[in-house]
């Protein structure tokens, strides 16, 4: 009984060992969005408005990589500048679920994703 007893809480140190020594392969931060709807004061982009609440994309910044979820496909990535420029823009292809920013980017900018006329922002710092 003691050896059972003895084997057990081997393999259950060894397991928990285990999990606590794997350390992720990628330190992802995620962001947080707000949102703009072009047609909130006037509705002449073509587009309909909303009638259900609008999902947030998940995105996640490691380095100069952005990680999402496949609910951004078809959607415009743009980056833009303290004085508004766009210095940066993309689009998330069928199944995409990861942009390289440019690594010649550095500072703080404007992260914009796209998806109609619902634009989703945030700041982040490369």
């Amino acid at each position: 009984m003691k050896r059972t007893i003895i084997l057990v809480t081997a393999m259950l140190m060894m397991a928990t060992a285990n999990t606590f020594s794997q350390t992720p392969s990628i330190i992802e931060k995620p962001l947080n969005f707000s949102i703009i709807n072009d047609d909130d004061h006037n509705n002449t982009g073509g587009y309909p408005l909303p009638k259900s609440p609008v999902q947030i994309p998940e995105v996640y910044l490691d380095g100069h990589a952005l990680s999402f979820d496949a609910a951004i496909e078809g959607c415009e990535v743009r980056l833009l500048d303290e004085y508004e420029n766009v210095i940066f823009t993309d689009f998330i292809e069928e199944n995409q679920t990861l942009l390289i920013l440019p690594s010649t980017l550095t500072g703080t900018f404007e992260l914009q994703i796209i998806r109609g006329n619902i634009i989703f922002y945030c700041e982040i710092e490369l």
